[in-house]
């Protein structure tokens, strides 16, 4: 017997947790040096855009304004069957999704965290 699964249709405004985020020229003065000081104490900047789940994958694509002001920002692509598991964290204001994925780590945070985690690792353990 074949199981079901459900659709899997998650689409979030969010901030993704990008370690290798850079500044772009753009930023300069006293910013450049807050942007600075805090991704070297965190090991990465929080970078707006959208984070989608579909059947075809998880993907998280920076918008307009943050691909501004990073250099080099790409958009994070995730195949389902790469991850494994899915929990969420405390965060303030929004929860913080956690992604464990055969490469590593990848977080987000967005309104409706909670729900997110829980659908998202729903999904992936009925894989």
């Amino acid at each position: 017997m074949q199981r079901h699964m459900p659709a899997l249709n998650i689409e979030k405004l969010a901030n993704a947790f990008v370690p290798n985020a850079d500044p772009s020229p753009l930023v300069a003065g006293a910013a450049l040096n807050a942007v600075n000081r805090y991704g070297k104490k965190h090991g990465g900047l929080w970078v707006g855009g959208k984070v989608t789940a579909t059947p075809d994958g998880l993907r998280f694509a920076p918008n307009r304004l943050n691909r501004a002001f990073h250099e080099g920002l790409d958009s994070t692509n995730i195949s389902l069957s790469s991850i494994r598991a899915v929990t969420r964290e405390f965060g303030w204001v929004t929860g913080i999704v956690v992604v464990r994925h055969a490469e590593g780590e990848f977080r987000f945070r967005c309104f409706g965290a909670k729900q997110v985690a829980t659908t998202l690792g729903a999904y992936v353990a009925g894989l």
